[in-house]
């Protein structure tokens, strides 16, 4: 189905080293993502790499004078990281080129951060976790994966979209996968739906676990998942490869691309949750003695 919308979703910080969790989603059609493939490809021939050798982590943390960990260790070689011997003009080129065909074809996405310190304080170690009404997970990048959620459903609404979904996640471990289900795709199980979220398509909707090595959809997620995530990271942290930071947020925050939204979730609106539902439980609570 040429029309179907199909939802490559990646996420960033699952390694326990690093302080922010943060998830993409990246939408579009088919044909659109046949494109985007194309589009890709031909850019790294021109390059002279491999797409499934491509990695947003590995681009930034592999250059002449910084060579990644893998590199470092054996792992990889300039074979498979051709990119850590480019100059930075072509370095910046090549970058820019894989933007802006992302931006061109994806009909919409969304990459949204936040601190772990955060969710752990105020939602997954809260008592407020316990009185919420709505499902909770234990890893952090689920958070952000709902959040995503949230605003892809809010753009079908506006948008009226009813045709079918399929989403496709990055390869997960086991946990991972139990993780997803149990908090993302709950609504689709339990047939229920909360606050208007996305559940309200999941009769339609198809999941499969991919790699990005070989799939290059999933690299488009990879990519905004990776800028969200050091943008919140030097924000908050003064920590993060800046240059191709602000080099991506230039063209995923310029006028052409209306449709990339990237954003993070700050400390505020996590204590407000906590605040509302503790309230509210007490509230349950008073009305209960009183009668």
């Amino acid at each position: 189905m040429a029309d179907a919308q199909t939802v490559y979703v990646d996420d960033s910080g699952t390694d326990s080293k690093s302080r922010i969790a943060a998830a993409a989603f990246c939408v579009s059609t088919v044909d659109r993502w046949l494109a985007f493939e194309s589009s890709w490809r031909k850019i790294a021939v021109r390059a002279g790499f491999n797409l499934k050798d491509w990695h947003m982590t590995e681009f930034a943390a592999c250059r002449s004078n910084h060579i990644c960990p893998q590199c470092r260790h054996g792992e990889t070689s300039i074979k498979e990281h051709p990119w850590q011997k480019w100059t930075e003009k072509k370095r910046e080129n090549v970058l820019r080129r894989m933007a802006k065909a992302l931006v061109k074809h994806v009909e919409c996405g969304w990459g949204i951060a936040h601190t772990k310190e955060d969710y752990e304080k105020y939602v997954r170690d809260s008592p407020a976790r316990a009185l919420a009404n709505e499902p909770i997970g234990q890893e952090h990048f689920t958070f952000a994966i709902q959040q995503c959620g949230g605003e892809f459903a809010r753009w079908r609404s506006i948008q009226n979209r009813q045709d079918q979904l399929k989403f496709v996640f990055d390869t997960s471990s086991k946990r991972q996968k139990r993780e997803i289900a149990k908090v993302f795709f709950a609504a689709a199980n339990e047939r229920t739906q909360y606050d208007g979220g996305i559940e309200q398509w999941f009769e339609d909707v198809g999941v499969a676990y991919e790699s990005r090595r070989t799939v290059p959809q999933l690299l488009a997620a990879d990519m905004l998942a990776w800028t969200i995530a050091t943008i919140r990271s030097r924000d908050v942290y003064r920590r993060g490869r800046s240059v191709e930071m602000l080099q991506l947020g230039y063209i995923f925050t310029g006028a052409n691309a209306k449709h990339i939204n990237i954003g993070y979730t700050p400390e505020k609106p996590f204590i407000e949750w906590e605040q509302r539902i503790l309230e509210n439980a007490d509230s349950g609570k008073n009305d209960n003695d009183e009668t």
